[in-house]
Order: structure tokens, then C-alpha cells, then sequence
């Protein structure tokens, strides 16, 4: 993921995403399209949710890290979902 964050990259690429579900497919012929529409539903929101998350979060840093700091964002995170 900070590899990507770095690259400026998303984190799916619909290329990697159509070729994954490609190999299941072939893999399961017996299932409904419906299935595999599914998933590529919930890869999309995951990704736009997860894109999301690292543009509040900001930058992701791994060498600096203070406890404190987390555990004040976490609870700012949480008091925003208790009166959401």
C-alpha cells in the first residue's frame, strides 16, 4: 500500500481486477454472471473506500509513529461514527 501511496498508483487497477476475476471464472464456469458482477461491485467500493481513507489519513509515514497520535485520530473516527 505505501508502495502504491508513493507511485501515486490506485490501489486496483481495473486491468488486475477484470484479469483476477477472468482466472475465477474460468476456473468456476458453473457460477452466474451475477456472481462475478458482485464481486467486482464490491472491489470497486472497497478500493473507492480505501482510497478514501488514505486521502483523510494523509501520507503514510512508517517511520514515525506515535502511539498518541493514533489513538487520538481513532477516537476523533469513532466520536464522528457515534453521531453519524
Amino acid at each position: 500500500m505505501l508502495k502504491r501511496q508513493q507511485m501515486g498508483e490506485q490501489m486496483f487497477q481495473p486491468a488486475q481486477v477484470e484479469t483476477a476475476i477472468g482466472l475465477l471464472t474460468s476456473a468456476h464456469p458453473d457460477r452466474p454472471v451475477s456472481t462475478w458482477d458482485l464481486l467486482r461491485s464490491v472491489v470497486a467500493d472497497s478500493a473507492k473506500s480505501l482510497d478514501q481513507r488514505l486521502q483523510q489519513s494523509g501520507r503514510l509515514e512508517p517511520e514515525r509513529f506515535s502511539l498518541q497520535e493514533a489513538n487520538q485520530r481513532l477516537a476523533k473516527l469513532l466520536e464522528s461514527r457515534r453521531f453519524a
